[in-house]
C-alpha cells in the first residue's frame, strides 16, 4: 500500500507527464493527443514510484521492462522518460522531427528507456510474454508491464507468465 504521500507525489509526476507531452505536441504542430493523454497517470504510477528503473543505466538487466503497445501514445513516453533523465528534456522538441531520436513511434535503437519499439500493432502482448518468459528462464525478478491500447489498465506480465492487471 502506498502512502499519501507517495501517491500525490505520482499524481504531481503525471501533471508533469502531461504539461511535458503537450509541450511536444505544440512543437510538432501535430500527433496523437488523446491516444497519449490517456496514458499519462499509468506512467505517473509506473514511472513515479513502482517500476525498478535506473536512468543513469537505461539497460541494467534487472530493470523492470515496459512494452508500450499503443505506438500512438509514445509521446507520453518519451514526456515521461525525459522527466525521469534518460535524456535531455529539450529532446522533445525534435518529437517526430527529421534526424530526431524520438520518432512518431517509440523505437528501442533510438531512445533511451525503450524496451520494445512499437508500431507493429498487435506484437505488444506476445513482445511482453517473451520478455516475461525470458525473466523466469534466467531466474530473474524483473516485472514486465504492458500497455495495450484496448484495455483501460495496464497488465502485469510476472515471472510466472500470469496476465493479471494492477
Amino acid at each position: 500500500m502506498r502512502t499519501a504521500a507517495e501517491l500525490h507525489a505520482m499524481k504531481v509526476f503525471a501533471e508533469e507527464i502531461r504539461i511535458a507531452t503537450l509541450e511536444e505536441f505544440n512543437s510538432l504542430g501535430s500527433g496523437h493527443v488523446g491516444g497519449a493523454m490517456s496514458i499519462v497517470e499509468t506512467l505517473g504510477v509506473l514511472y513515479g514510484g513502482v517500476m525498478k528503473i535506473d536512468p543513469k543505466n537505461p539497460q541494467w538487466e534487472d530493470r523492470d521492462r515496459l512494452v508500450l503497445s499503443k505506438g500512438h501514445a509514445g509521446p507520453a513516453l518519451y514526456a515521461t522518460l525525459a522527466l525521469k533523465g534518460y535524456f535531455p528534456k529539450e529532446m522533445l522538441g525534435t518529437l517526430n522531427k527529421p534526424g530526431t531520436d524520438l520518432p512518431s513511434h517509440a523505437d528501442r535503437n533510438h531512445t533511451p528507456g525503450i524496451d520494445m519499439t512499437t508500431g507493429s500493432l498487435g506484437q505488444g502482448v506476445s513482445t511482453a510474454m517473451g520478455l516475461a518468459m525470458a525473466a523466469k528462464a534466467m531466474d530473474k525478478d524483473y516485472k514486465t508491464y504492458l500497455i495495450v491500447g484496448d484495455s483501460k489498465s495496464p497488465l502485469l506480465i510476472d515471472r510466472k507468465v500470469i496476465l493479471r492487471t494492477l
